[in-house]
Formats: C-alpha cells, sequence, structure tokens
C-alpha cells in the first residue's frame, strides 16, 4: 500500500510539474469582423499565428465569434470578458477624444502611411494622456479614407445631399454627414448591408475596401470621392492589461515585437491592397464613382475647416500640442507615402 501510495505522488508531481508549465496561455480574440473580411483573414489571423510562433507555442491567440456587438468590445477586454479585440475608437463616445485628431479630412489616400504615423504619433504625443487605461494598446491603424456610397441618389453637387441618410459611425463621421447637409444615423459596420438594403439609409460613408468586405456592393450604385478621403478612423488592437501582465518577460518581449508599428504596417498594407481591389470590384459591378468637381472639393473643404480648430481645444483639454502632433502626423504620412 505504501508503494502504491509513493507511486500517485509521483504522478501527481509529474501531472503538475513540466507538462503544467508547458500548458499555453490562450488568449481569446472575440473578432466582431466577418469572418470573411480581409483583416480577419490576412491580418488578425495572421497575427495570432505570429504569436504563437514567436512564443514557441507558449501563448496562443484564440480568434473566436464575438463575445458581444461592436461597440462593447472595449469594456469586453477591459473587464477580462474576452483578452484580446479590435476596436473602433469612435464607438466608445468621448473616450478617445486625442485619436479623433487622427481622423480629420484629406489626411491620405494611402492607408498604411496613415497608420504607421498614426501609432508614431501616439507613442510621441498621446500615449502620456493614457487614453487607453487599464488595457494593454497593441497597435493602432487606420480605416480610411472615408468615402460616401449612395443606393439610388447620385451626389453631384452639395446640395444633392439635403434629404438623404447617410450611415456614420460616430465621432467625426456624424460631424461629417452633418456638414454635408445630410441626415446622420449610426449603425455599426456589420449592420450596413441591412440597413441599405431595407432602405433605412441611403447611403454610407466608408472607406472602398469596406463595400465589399461588409457585402454591401450590391445595395450601393453610386460613390462621390475627395482626395484624401471625406475622414478617417482609428482602429485599435487592445489586449486585457491583467492578461498580458501575466506573461512572463520572455513572451512579452517575443509578442512585443509584433506589436505597434508591426500591426500598423500589417494593417495598413492590407488596406492599401483591399482598398484599390475594391474599387475595381465595384466599377465591375456597376457601381458608378465620381471624383468630386473642384467646385464641390473647395465647398466641402470650407465646411470642415472647424474640424481641426474643435480638435485643437480638445487637444489642449488633454495637456497636448495638438498643432505639434499634427504637423508630426501629416510629416509623417509625407515621409511615408514616398517608400
Amino acid at each position: 500500500m505504501k508503494k502504491i501510495g509513493v507511486c500517485w505522488v509521483l504522478l501527481a508531481a509529474a501531472l503538475s510539474g513540466p507538462a503544467a508549465a508547458q500548458a499555453p496561455m490562450v488568449w481569446k480574440f472575440s473578432n466582431w469582423l466577418p469572418p470573411t473580411h480581409p483583416a480577419s483573414e490576412h491580418v488578425i489571423k495572421v497575427w495570432a499565428k505570429q504569436v504563437e510562433e514567436a512564443t514557441q507555442g507558449r501563448v496562443k491567440v484564440d480568434v473566436i465569434s464575438p463575445l458581444g456587438a461592436p461597440p462593447a468590445h472595449l469594456d469586453l477586454v477591459k473587464n477580462g470578458v474576452a483578452d484580446a479585440a479590435g476596436i473602433t475608437t469612435a464607438y466608445t463616445a468621448g473616450r478617445f477624444a486625442l485619436l479623433k485628431g487622427l481622423e480629420l479630412p484629406f489626411m491620405s489616400d494611402q492607408n498604411s502611411a496613415m497608420s504607421i504615423a498614426a501609432q508614431r504619433t501616439q507613442d510621441q504625443f498621446f500615449a502620456k494622456a493614457n487614453e487607453f487605461d487599464g488595457l494593454k494598446l497593441g497597435g493602432l491603424s487606420m480605416v480610411g479614407p472615408y468615402q460616401i456610397y449612395t443606393t439610388k441618389k447620385a451626389i453631384v453637387t452639395l446640395e444633392d445631399f439635403k434629404g438623404q441618410k447617410i450611415r456614420e459611425a460616430g465621432g467625426l463621421t456624424k460631424e461629417v454627414v452633418e456638414a454635408l447637409g445630410a441626415t446622420p444615423f449610426f449603425a455599426p459596420a456589420p449592420q450596413t448591408y441591412d440597413v441599405l438594403s431595407k432602405g433605412v439609409g441611403d447611403g454610407v460613408l466608408f472607406p472602398p475596401e469596406s463595400i465589399p468586405g461588409f457585402k454591401v456592393t450590391t445595395a450601393v450604385r453610386h460613390g462621390l470621392h475627395v482626395p484624401g478621403g471625406f475622414n478617417q478612423a482609428a482602429f485599435a488592437l487592445i489586449i486585457n492589461d491583467a492578461k498580458w501582465k501575466a506573461l512572463s518577460p520572455a513572451d512579452q518581449a517575443a509578442v512585443g515585437k509584433l506589436l505597434g508599428e508591426h500591426w500598423s504596417r500589417l494593417w495598413g498594407e492590407l488596406w492599401d491592397r483591399t482598398n484599390a481591389a475594391a474599387i475595381e470590384q465595384m466599377k465591375k459591378e456597376g457601381v458608378q464613382i465620381a471624383q468630386a468637381s473642384p467646385a464641390v472639393l473647395a465647398e466641402v473643404q470650407k465646411r470642415f475647416a472647424g474640424f481641426e480648430t474643435a480638435w485643437l481645444a480638445d487637444a489642449q483639454k488633454k495637456g497636448v500640442d495638438g498643432k505639434a502632433a499634427l504637423a508630426f502626423y501629416r510629416a509623417e504620412i509625407r515621409k511615408l507615402e514616398k517608400k
């Protein structure tokens, strides 16, 4: 009996020793983007694989169906319901006032330049304001440039916006729609096809990529583009802070190489490819895309002039030199566009 008891003790020790130490830490990545969306396939899943490889299997990212609605994901990650997620920061009203400056109109047609420049601006100017308090910011990227797409009516002059109900994503997109003279209504991106196909809305403020990305191609018939976009949207990779701190120093170092600009570049380069492909796909499927006339563009610029002034005042309240931050952001974009 004593020998049997000793065997059980040794077996228990073996099971609780090296084998337990080798058990991977699993992160639940709640993904509200459609599983067929290019960012799901070529950014989130790719990044998840990179994390596992970098940590030699000690950390695994399990990309799962969303655990809540898109706007809920900040709290889902902060409270540990999910371990990681991507969030459109404008969905959380008032929380990310500084990032709104990165979303201003006419920034760039090159998403990779905007995304990397956004991360650098966050690191150099915004991080001290701690807008991601209680979370680990894994990386910052941009969604854009946003353009206007409508279901029935082609927009030729700004008068054509009157009476049009345009889907917006919160934050600056709402202000953009109002300044254009249309009526804004909010809907999370995955609901866009439903609201347009059912006649709830007349159009959407979306980057080209998101039209086929969210299966909206058959719902829209017209597009109006301006150089650099009517605006942009900030998108952040966030990680539960406790889960991050539970990593060993070695694994934090390994995963850390896959955060920041690594995420921004992975996201931005995909967006450049898919934006270009989306425009071609829309044209093939009969969507009529027009460039804003010089007169329309001049009027749009005039109506949008107050956005930057208002943001500079908000940045000052946060203790950030807004003028310096925007100058840096724009200079980084121009530098990155040349590469």
